[in-house]
């Protein structure tokens, strides 16, 4: 058996203390004269956001900040989780593209990918000290609009032996909860058994890519402390 973790990363002290749950209205809006545009709808959830904020925040020896509920748009805080919103889609948008074809590609092709490739990246990543951007391939719908398509997490700890894997998470659905994890095992009727501990639909993982934000303009002089 093996095991590993993140030095320092917890849930509980670097995700965000409050639920990803969001009035439905624009991600962003612009003034443009008379009129207002908006763009997205943070009613469908901001789950890559607060992913990468929590781990913009270990990454500069910060906790999290101490709101205990979501910010109003408009506010700081609101608009540096929707900034790393779009930025947890990826370059083009590889992202959700990404969770799309998973959806469709079959359980077999999902399976595999999980195995030899998803868990790998994850693991190298979580031995070197960094914590791992983890898609949950929640369904297999082909809308790819749905809402209940894919999830964002941060790995920060695994167990693995010949039975199966076991990795802790931060999960925006869950704040200050250090005891999620997600994690799959052969089955003994062939393939895999997905499961998530705290009982959402698991069908596949993808390892995600993640960048440093730009510095905030609230960011402590001294880049804080952890």
């Amino acid at each position: 058996m093996a095991s590993n973790a993140v030095p320092g990363f917890l849930p509980s002290r670097h995700g965000l203390r409050f639920a990803n749950r969001w009035p439905s209205g624009p991600a962003r809006t612009w003034n443009l004269w008379l009129a207002q545009l908006g763009i997205g709808d943070v009613g469908r959830g901001l789950c890559g956001g607060m992913a990468f904020t929590a781990r913009d925040r270990f990454e500069l020896g910060e906790a999290a900040p101490t709101d205990v509920d979501p910010p109003a748009p408009g506010t700081v805080l609101f608009t540096e989780i929707v900034d790393r919103q779009f930025a947890s889609f990826g370059r083009l948008w590889t992202v959700p593209v990404r969770f799309w074809l998973a959806a469709i590609g079959g359980e077999r092709a999902r399976w595999r990918h999980t195995v030899r490739s998803a868990w790998p990246a994850i693991r190298a990543e979580i031995d070197a000290g960094e914590p791992a951007m983890i898609g949950l391939v929640r369904s297999a719908t082909a809308n790819p609009l749905a809402l209940d398509l894919g999830h964002q997490v941060v790995g920060y700890r695994y167990d693995s032996s010949q039975d199966g894997i076991t990795i802790g998470v931060y999960d925006p659905n869950h704040p200050g909860d250090d005891t999620v994890e997600v994690g799959f095992e052969r089955a003994i009727e062939g393939g895999l058994s997905l499961r998530q501990s705290t009982g959402e639909p698991l069908l596949g993982l993808l390892h995600l890519p993640w960048r440093a934000a730009r510095a905030r303009a609230d960011a402590p002089a001294d880049g804080g402390s952890g």
